[in-house]
């Protein structure tokens, strides 16, 4: 199951091998000395998580604040509005509430590579920081996305709760 997570939230991006060995990673890591520190958190797939959000760092956007999320993913794109801009459009008053951003972002991604379907996002939370990462998917595979990331044990939403 790690390996198809993996190719959909990469994109297809990865050979074979490279995507069997982070998944492999993935798999091993509530075992890895790096990760012993998250023993103390009641669930394993905590370390699983935090390997799996490391090893796919170049296919996401990471951050605690949202404006550092979307200059990450604005470069991910040649054409892509500033955050200035969007927060001037999304919060005139200056009331943020960052789940508005994320119906704006998904109408964004909406209209992007629509020859596929569209582009669209999921946030993935590790649970082990105050970090949110989002990754930018094919539209068609978000609900495989989540489905594979609640039979692992993963946590994947299209909001922040």
């Amino acid at each position: 199951m790690y390996a198809e997570l993996i190719d959909l939230l990469s994109g297809h991006m990865l050979e074979p091998h490279e995507r069997d060995e982070i998944a492999e990673r993935v798999a091993a890591a509530p075992d890895d000395p790096e990760y012993e520190w998250t023993q103390t958190y009641a669930d394993a797939t905590v370390a699983c998580g935090l390997e799996l959000r490391y090893a796919l760092d170049d296919f996401a956007a990471t951050s605690d604040k949202i404006d550092e999320v979307h200059e990450q993913i604005q470069d991910m794109f040649d054409d892509f509005p500033d955050y200035a801009d969007v927060e001037t459009r999304i919060f005139p008053d200056g009331d943020f509430d960052v789940n508005a951003y994320f119906v704006w972002l998904d109408a964004e991604l909406a209209g992007r590579e629509t020859e596929k379907g569209g582009c669209g996002f999921v946030i993935f939370d590790a649970r082990a920081d105050d970090n949110i990462s989002v990754f930018v998917v094919e539209r068609n595979d978000i609900d495989r996305i989540i489905a594979l990331g609640d039979e692992l044990g993963l946590r994947f939403q299209r909001k922040i709760t």
